[in-house]
């Protein structure tokens, strides 16, 4: 396991693994409710949204995929990094996907339909983090080139590089 996260309820834990899965869990009888897998590598990440409907997974195989909690299926496949997503977010109303790849672009995605809103050009090094601000309006992504940029979520505008 490599990483491991609360739903905001605190009922349902997630985590990543390094076999290439994800699990839910019941964290009062530590049970497993649901088994995520279909990644071809390393699940780096996994987040909840906050109604805990949905999950999200960033995977070495350069995808990042979105599940339903309740029945463990794929609903969809953000692909198009070109390189291993090392994290993945979801907007606090689990409208948008933000996801940050050794790729140095990170991507902003809508989460019903899987499609690619806006690739953030500017990051000139790997990308290690990525958040969405409490209203969903603010993007915002580091990387290892000394950098983090503040984005507009919905034009996809670098406002500000700090």
């Amino acid at each position: 396991v490599v990483s491991a996260v609360f739903s905001a309820s605190t009922e349902q834990v997630l985590t990543a693994s390094i076999d290439g899965t994800a699990r839910l869990w019941a964290s009062s009888s530590g049970e497993c409710l649901r088994l995520l897998e279909t990644h071809g590598g390393l699940v780096r990440s996994a987040v909840l949204s906050l109604d805990g409907t949905l999950a999200l997974t960033a995977s070495n195989d350069s995808t990042a995929k979105v599940w339903s909690t309740g029945s463990g299926e794929c609903l969809s496949t953000l692909e198009g990094q070109g390189a291993a997503v090392v994290v993945a977010v979801i907007s606090p109303d689990g409208a948008l996907a933000l996801t940050a790849a050794m790729s140095r672009a990170p991507k902003i995605w809508d989460v019903e339909s899987g499609v690619c809103m806006h690739t953030l050009e500017g990051h000139d090094a790997q990308l290690v983090s990525a958040a969405f601000s409490s209203d969903g309006t603010l993007a915002l992504t580091a990387a290892w080139d000394g950098t983090a940029r503040l984005w507009c979520a919905e034009s996809g505008d670098c406002l500000h590089t700090l």
